[in-house]
């Protein structure tokens, strides 16, 4: 009896063992981390980088090791029959489940791919809409094979982990693509996509070390492709962006750098209404202040109304920058809908509601300078 025993729980356990005899090696797959897509002569051109997991987790246990970016490539007729003939290529199966970043070329906004590629997004299953959205000028080959500072793995850069930049200097807001699609589908919206430079300035052991930086804000509104700003075309953005943590303003004169403060705690909000028959906004914003440079004897009071000012001229700068590029800045179409829809059908055209330079009625802006020297300046 012992021995039937013996080998009938032998049996049992074999039969549990054999679930496991067709599953994959994860080294033999391919992990895609990042999907650019580009339109060139008429053709739909798509790129993946791909991620060594065994490199990322030998640096990580401090074992020295060269990071290393491969980056595939293929070309369709459209973006489905591109991502086919990158099978066609592959040495194994490409998984697309680990997918953190979906880079599109300016080309491609240009000739309405995004289309294509949501209606592939929405029918695969490996897909997912927690993904970076963000757009280039730059060719997307070289901003895949651009390398990380200090062989930092490419998933720890602005590419593929914006929200650690962003955290310490909320300029331009990333985007998931779930925020993309909803902003894309919804009346008088507008689209504020990140897009991507690659940037001189940092060396490794002396040499150039060019790195992957968020430099403008690519617009798109009725699901069409208007334009690009950046620098300080774009500053007004952060005021009205939630997310806004933490955000730089310089205080000068005559080009002189009198004062940096450092906002936080923003409060924004956007109140529309009907003035005249015409749409009209107030913008209320409100937020703490931090001072770690201080080269005046402007007291506390001083400063905060110059802040004050600088935020109302950064505000106004987007909002017009954005109309003579026909672009509504901040989506005030949108909010003029949620909150007043029976008189945005009657006001409409094309899906948005005119807008002009005195459509934003009144900008109240309020500074708390906190701390940081308080006592010099009184």
């Amino acid at each position: 009896m012992k021995i039937i025993r013996c080998i009938l729980v032998t049996a049992l356990f074999s039969t549990l063992l054999t679930g496991c005899w067709g599953a994959r090696e994860i080294e033999h797959m391919i992990y895609v981390n990042t999907l650019g897509v580009d339109y060139v002569k008429d053709k739909v051109v798509v790129y993946i980088q791909m991620v060594n997991f065994s490199g990322i987790a030998k640096k990580e246990s401090g074992q020295a090791q060269a990071q290393k970016t491969s980056v595939g490539r293929a070309e369709g007729d459209s973006f489905d029959t591109a991502i086919f003939n990158l099978y066609n290529s592959s040495p194994q199966r490409i998984v697309w489940s680990n997918v953190k970043t979906i880079v599109f070329s300016e080309a491609a906004l240009k000739g309405g791919l995004i289309t294509q590629v949501l209606e592939v997004w929405d029918r695969y299953y490996e897909f997912r809409y927690t993904v970076w959205t963000m757009a280039t000028k730059e060719p997307i080959d070289e901003v895949l094979n651009t390398a990380s500072i200090s062989d930092l793995s490419v998933i720890y850069s602005q590419l593929n982990s914006p929200m650690h930049t962003y955290e310490q200097n909320s300029i331009i807001a990333p985007m998931y693509l779930y925020n993309f699609i909803r902003k894309w589908k919804e009346k008088g919206e507008t689209v504020l996509l990140p897009y991507l430079d690659i940037k001189s300035g940092w060396y490794d052991n002396k040499k150039p070390s060019p790195n992957i930086s968020m430099t403008g804000v690519c617009f798109l509104d009725n699901q069409q492709y208007r334009g690009c700003l950046e620098g300080n075309d774009i500053l007004g953005l952060r005021w009205l962006e939630k997310r806004t943590k933490r955000t730089p303003l310089v205080i000068k004169e005559e080009k002189e750098v009198k004062a940096l403060m450092v906002m936080n705690k923003l409060k924004t909000s956007v109140h529309p209404k009907l003035k005249q028959g015409k749409p009209a906004f107030d913008i209320k914003v409100s937020m703490q202040a931090t001072l770690p440079q201080l080269s005046t004897s402007l007291h506390k009071r001083q400063l905060e109304l110059q802040a004050t000012k600088e935020i109302k001229d950064e505000i106004m700068k987007t909002y017009l920058k954005g109309l003579d590029m026909n672009v509504d800045a901040y989506g005030l179409s949108a909010k003029f809908f949620r909150s007043m829809p029976k008189e945005w059908h009657k006001l409409n055209t094309k899906e948005k509601i005119a807008l002009d330079p005195s459509s934003i009625d009144n900008i109240d802006i309020k500074v708390n300078l906190i701390s940081g020297g308080i006592s010099k300046m009184r």
